[in-house]
């Protein structure tokens, strides 16, 4: 008995220093570190300060015909139903629920740098995307994890909202369930068929029981160079199949990989883009999103080069020399591996 009680104030301990270290990376980021990144015609400076010891890394990118992001939208709305099922914790964490789920998120995106974000319910979703339709001329992403589109802008039919908007160039980043598979509203959920044919053109996602990965994505770096940690495939796609019907050129895996399914996949639609990362909720699969939305990396993103270094209670500066011409050059820099504490998007 004394035993467990010994066990169970070490248990505490630990989580208050995590709980603690957690608060420290959000409050002191801005004030502990800064990136820069100057262009030139062929190349670019970059200046990487921290007042502490960290690791870094430079993503060196070529984004092809897919702009940089202005805005990313969050969708969260309790009063409609979900097809969320809250991750394991351990004993005494707090419960990784929908909601906290993305506020974390909205935290990690600010120190790493991302772009304006703003979280919005099932009707101010609605009304935003039929304005940037309107509009005409927008790149912004929409975050959703709620295991269903809501009925505002999602109800099985290919006229939907979210269609017209991704035509355009709206860039949908899901995590979590089958996409399509279910629209919610206010009292239920409601299966849709033929989902997957109306947002990929192919029976591609991974409806059975294949879970976990252990091998790289061949074909790039992108699992290491962002420092990727999540290695669940379940409701992921086969990239190859996709590709099969979009065409190589328009189709994007990366992190882990498992009988054909991987972790990240990312494809064209229209101007815009379907991202989707597979597993159930985990605070892993949560860090990954972040560094793809913050990183900005694309379905046609060609990683050229990946500088990494330690800076130390200083500053690095140095110069990279482009040696081909690109035609839409992108940097994310980043602090921390796979714990980060800082970053920064440039093109």
């Amino acid at each position: 008995m004394k035993f467990d009680k010994k066990m169970e104030l070490i248990a505490i301990v630990v989580l208050a220093v995590v709980i603690i270290g957690e608060i420290a990376v959000y409050t002191a980021s801005q004030d502990r570190y800064s990136t820069d990144i100057e262009f030139e015609s062929d190349s670019f400076s970059y200046k990487i300060s921290s007042k502490g010891a960290e690791t870094y890394s430079i993503l060196v990118m070529e984004n092809g015909e897919v702009g940089a992001m202005t805005e990313i939208y969050v969708y969260f709305d309790g009063k409609y139903k979900s097809n969320y099922k809250e991750g394991v914790v351990p004993i005494g964490a707090k419960a990784l629920d929908q909601k906290y789920y993305l506020e974390q998120l909205m935290k990690q995106l600010e120190y790493r740098g991302a772009v304006k974000v703003t979280m919005l319910d099932a009707n101010e979703l609605a009304t935003v995307l039929s304005n940037d339709i309107a509009d005409g001329n927008y790149s912004k992403g929409l975050v959703v994890v709620s295991g269903a589109l809501p009925d505002t802008i999602y109800q099985g039919d290919q006229g939907d909202t979210i269609f017209g908007w991704m035509e355009k160039g709206g860039r949908l980043y899901w995590a979590g369930n089958l996409l399509g598979a279910f629209y919610s509203t206010e009292d239920d959920l409601h299966e849709v068929d033929g989902y997957q044919m109306l947002f990929f053109g192919a029976e591609c996602l991974n409806t059975g029981d294949v879970d976990r990965a252990f091998s790289d994505v061949p074909g790039n770096d992108l699992r290491n160079s962002l420092s990727l940690m999540n290695n669940s495939v379940r409701y992921g796609i086969d990239a190859g199949m996709l590709a099969s019907v979009k065409g190589n050129d328009k189709v994007l895996a990366f992190g882990y990989s498992e009988e054909n399914y991987s972790s990240i996949v990312m494809t064209n639609y229209g101007k815009g883009m379907i991202c989707v990362l597979g597993g159930d909720y985990s605070n892993d699969q949560r860090n990954d999103l972040a560094q793809v939305l913050s990183s900005q990396v694309c379905y046609c993103t060609e990683l050229i080069e990946t500088m990494t270094g330690k800076v130390v209670r200083g500053t690095v500066e140095g110069t990279y020399e482009l040696q081909r011409t690109f035609e839409n050059i992108a940097v994310y820099v980043y602090l921390g591996g796979y714990f980060p504490v800082h970053g920064g998007f440039f093109s």
